[in-house]
């Protein structure tokens, strides 16, 4: 027996951080529109729409507008970040308006973020980390890449604030260990390289370690629309000359991107059920109690 609520309307927002790099929101978009694809063929999916947080349009606020004015009864909002971060824990929730800090509320309206003012419901699911996908990605890019595990090394690349390091930490372990469950990888290490500019300091001075200890190195990004060989590629256009020192050596980078990988989608249409099939859960004991 359905609740009230489960017969009504749902809109899915997918929630991404934004770009100034348009082919980095052209792959966000691909990912909604299948998305857009799968949902709304599900009775009680009225709508799925894209919100980025800063950088790029459309905003947050926009998605829920539209949603609203379609008729939705509740919202489920999807970050499609890797996972907890200050945006996922703060900045995402406040303009969703399911939480309310002062401080982070008026820093996003000084950068000119639109807070909502929600007149519906809104579910805000897990961040990717909570799925099965990046240790998919990362396990299928390890197999497109290897040649001789024994004396090979993955690389994991990250971004992450430092408050949320042991998470991180733990995250990078977890996929590693997973990866080494099916592949006999010799090691397994991360660095952290923020959106790149930490590239050149943090995992350059790894990846050349691991080559005077003769080993291959595998490099892999976990990060949603931005490949490893994008980061190597343009701190060696940026930063190095234009020499790239790892050319004739034996380190390959992953080209290929999360958002391309078919487990992305997967993990988002799961949390997205999860979400509205406990929230008709909760209401059909909320009818009960009275």
């Amino acid at each position: 027996m359905k609740s009230q609520s489960a017969d009504g309307q749902t809109g899915v927002i997918l929630v991404a951080h934004g770009s100034t790099n348009p082919p980095w929101n052209r792959a966000v978009a691909e990912v909604v529109e299948q998305m857009r694809q799968r949902l709304e063929q599900e009775p009680g999916i009225a709508g799925v729409r894209l919100g980025y947080l800063e950088m790029a349009r459309p905003g947050i606020a926009d998605a829920v507008s539209e949603l609203t004015a379609a008729g939705c009864r509740r919202i489920v909002a999807v970050p499609m970040f890797i996972a907890a971060s200050g945006h996922v824990q703060y900045d995402v929730p406040t303009v969703l308006g399911v939480l309310h800090v002062p401080k982070v509320a008026r820093a996003l309206r000084e950068e000119g973020i639109t807070l909502v003012r929600p007149t519906v419901p809104i579910i805000l699911t897990p961040p990717l980390s909570e799925g099965c996908s990046l240790d998919a990605y990362t396990l299928s890019e390890v197999k497109r890449l290897s040649q001789n595990p024994e004396r090979e090394v993955l690389l994991l690349l990250l971004h992450g604030d430092d408050d949320f390091r042991p998470i991180l930490d733990n995250l990078a372990k977890r996929v590693i260990s997973s990866v080494q469950k099916e592949v006999p990888l010799s090691a397994g290490d991360w660095c952290y390289i923020g959106v790149g500019q930490h590239y050149g300091s943090q995992a350059v001075p790894k990846i050349e370690q691991a080559l005077t200890n003769g080993r291959r190195v595998l490099v892999v990004g976990l990060f949603l629309a931005s490949s490893a060989r994008q980061f190597h590629e343009r701190w060696v256009r940026q930063d190095a000359g234009d020499t790239d020192p790892f050319q004739g050596r034996e380190v390959v980078f992953s080209d290929q991107l999360l958002t391309q990988h078919p487990a992305l989608v997967e993990d988002l249409v799961y949390f997205v059920r999860e979400a509205i099939h406990r929230d008709g859960e909760n209401e059909i004991r909320a009818g009960g109690s009275h």
